[in-house]
């Protein structure tokens, strides 16, 4: 023991490597030191000309698409952690490995995003793996482990094994306080299997009858025999191998048994020669487990680190929750831009280049915190300043008509910068022309002026941006007065006193290209979202389509034509905007997402814009709900937890139920599916926390 710590982890490492700083917690125990003999075997395998390569891993699981946490990762497993450890480029390797042992969530669909995310981000992976590839390797391997003993077959049902786990923790608890077997107040029961002392042979012979399909789901499941008087939970035997009949969406039907994500990763870092297995802080309390199977399979033990998951202010990353906001109808799909999927961060307009300067900057700790989104945005507005050409643009558009366009001796036309803030003479430039008849924004009039107000406003002079100054002679209304639909105005230099007006206004000329504008907002109304209550919080109006949009045709190429998706433009005061994939360029329709608003504060000038009958009637119904959702909440917290399933749309549903209230049979009362249990348990625990929560405060 005293020469394994002497070693200690990393071993291997060439002294120029800085380990320290990706090194965490070390084991009591000496499984996660390498020998000398696996030392050499590595180092030999991974010296080459430039010096031993440094290798570590992006694993992503196929059963879902890539979010921003996910960039996090490679950000850390492709770049970041290589700068840490003081490791040259020519010496870096990153292994792109799907870790596919879960068919049933898992398909084509999944893997052909997640690769397409790896190389949109810029990253080159220097080998792609599966871990179905392997599944023959990790057989042969699990027979080694019941050959040694240290696997077992199981019929236990997975509410049995739960059981044995609840009194394997009542006796680690025990032990904590003192207690031993034999003492009065050690808690009754046995943690371990009824079959965890099968003999060899006849493990073997089971596992294979596993493998021939002689047995149902769920009947046998392969388990590690670990240490059911460990304090740590993951030691307590998990499944390494149980039995599907599902297809796997990669390598086909060949198997009927799959092994358990806690068994292949580990063992697939040590095939793969990783030295360095990085993942978040919840997989933690499985650095025990990792090492554990990997020393008694006597193969080799990569380091592992663990840092703080990526916690973004108003965004959610659990794919269940995504998910299920995309069955609902809530999201359109896994790239709708409000997704905090790549995919639906690219289609927003948020760059590669962005989002892994976003990953760098904030780094990687060990310690939970939460990042503010507005620091992506500001990263992508730097990032984007010198590429997306600006341009004038109005959101909801109102006419306005001048009577003296033809006398006017007024610029009728003007040179602007499509970049401005590069120095003079070194920006392309576009022609903003004046026309008879021009729109502006309906956030820049009110009927009514007063002195804080630079808008335009009946008899008020106000300044066009880039153009000359105008002044609204008349307003031209709906029958109710509470729509204006033209605007009549007179042009000159400079009003009567001839001072430029303080309020300068956008517009677009009469010939502007109109476009479905997708305004996109904060997903959830709070910047920590309550798991508990997260779909009450959700921001109803984190997407608005205004489908009447202007913009300066100067956002058409040089051939009339309207820009490919991906491209972006700055519409001044309003925001940064991406050409969307719903543009139709040959059929002339323009789609518009705004990818982030501009930073500086909301001007004077502007105000809420008017809205329609059909909004402001979209208004009241999110305010009803919301309403709804807090009367509900009240309710829900006065509650006792035991007759959740007996009121309300439970009524009818159920006709027997155990101690804590969670039904076990239906209204014709045939037994509840496992499955359907499950959900209910799931349930039952948010309504606790909700009714204990909402007693505290009372």
């Amino acid at each position: 023991m005293a020469a394994a710590e002497e070693r200690g982890p990393g071993s291997w490492l060439d002294a120029d490597v800085n380990k320290a700083s990706l090194t965490a917690r070390k084991l009591l125990q000496d499984w996660d030191v390498t020998t000398p003999e696996q030392d050499a075997v590595h180092k030999a395998k991974n010296t080459s000309d430039t010096g031993s390569v440094v290798r570590t891993r992006f694993p992503p699981e196929p059963n879902g698409y890539l979010h921003i946490g996910h960039a996090k990762s490679m950000n850390m497993n492709f770049s970041l952690a290589f700068k840490k450890l003081g490791v040259p480029p020519e010496r870096r390797e990153t292994v792109f490995r799907y870790d596919d042992t879960n068919p049933e969530a898992e398909c084509d669909e999944y893997i052909k995003s997640i690769n397409e995310d790896v190389k949109w981000m810029g990253w080159t992976p220097t080998r792609t793996t599966y871990a179905s590839e392997g599944f023959h390797d990790l057989y042969a391997l699990a027979i080694k482990l019941i050959e040694a003993g240290n696997a077992y077959v199981c019929f236990q049902k997975s509410e049995e094994i739960e059981v044995c786990r609840e009194v394997a923790k009542k006796h680690a608890q025990a032990r904590s306080k003192g207690l031993k077997p034999g003492d009065a107040e050690w808690p009754e029961g046995d943690p371990c299997s009824p079959y965890r002392e099968t003999s060899v042979e006849e493990n073997l012979k089971l596992f294979n009858d596993m493998k021939l399909g002689k047995f149902d789901e769920g009947v046998a499941c392969l388990r590690m025999k670990m240490d059911m008087t460990s304090s740590n939970l993951n030691m307590f035997d998990q499944v390494a191998y149980r039995v599907k009949y599902v297809g796997h969406p990669h390598i086909g039907d060949e198997w009927c048994i799959y092994p358990t994500y806690d068994f292949t990763h580990c063992v697939q870092d040590a095939l793969e020669d990783i030295d360095f297995s990085i993942c978040t802080l919840e997989f933690e309390t499985r650095r025990e487990s990792y090492y554990w199977l990997l020393h008694h399979l006597n193969l080799f033990k990569p380091m592992v680190y663990e840092m703080s998951r990526l916690n973004i202010s108003y965004v959610v990353l659990s794919k269940r929750k995504l998910l299920k906001l995309i069955n609902t109808g809530f999201f359109h799909g896994w790239d709708d831009p409000r997704m905090p999927t790549i995919s639906g961060l690219r289609r927003r307009g948020y760059t590669a280049s962005a989002l892994n300067r976003f990953c760098e900057d904030i780094g990687v700790t060990r310690n939970e915190n939460l990042i503010e989104y507005d620091r992506l945005q500001e990263i992508f507005r730097q990032d984007i300043d010198d590429t997306a050409k600006r341009c004038m643009a109005v959101l909801r558009p109102i006419k306005v008509t001048f009577t003296n366009f033809d006398d006017a001796t007024v610029p009728k036309s003007r040179e602007v910068a499509d970049f401005p803030q590069k120095p003079e003479g070194e920006s392309p430039t576009h022609t903003v022309n004046l026309t008879p008849t021009v729109y502006i924004d309906a956030a820049d009039f009110r009927t009514e002026d007063d002195k804080e107000y630079y808008g335009l406003a009946p008899g008020k002079w106000v300044g066009l941006r880039y153009g000359p100054c105008i002044k609204c002679e008349e307003v031209k209304t709906s029958a109710d007065g509470k729509e204006v639909l033209e605007i009549v105005a007179t042009l000159a230099n400079l009003p009567p006193d001839e001072k430029r007006p303080k309020g300068n206004i956008q517009w677009s000329p009469e010939n502007g290209v109109t476009f479905e504008a997708r305004l996109y907002d904060r997903l959830f109304l709070l910047s920590q979202v309550d798991d508990a209550i997260w779909e009450q919080q959700l921001n109803y109006e984190s997407e608005v389509i205004i489908t009447t949009a202007m913009v300066d045709p100067s956002i058409l190429g040089a051939d009339g034509k309207l820009p490919a998706a991906q491209t972006h433009f700055q519409f001044e005061r309003i925001g940064v905007f991406v050409v969307d994939y719903d543009t139709n360029v040959e059929g002339g329709k323009l789609v518009m997402n705004r990818t982030a608003q501009l930073k500086a504060s909301k001007p004077k000038s502007v105000e809420a814009p008017q809205k329609s009958a059909a909004e402001q009637e979209k208004d009241e119904k999110r305010k009803a709900e919301q309403r709804r959702q807090t009367e509900l909440k009240k309710a829900m917290g006065n509650l006792d937890p035991k007759e959740l399933f007996k009121q309300g749309e439970h009524v009818g549903k159920y006709s027997k139920y155990d101690d804590d209230g969670i039904p076990t049979h239906d209204a014709a009362g045939e037994a509840l599916a496992k499955s359907a249990i499950k959900k209910l348990k799931k349930d039952m625990a948010k309504q606790v926390k909700t009714y204990t929560n909402a007693q505290k405060k009372k």
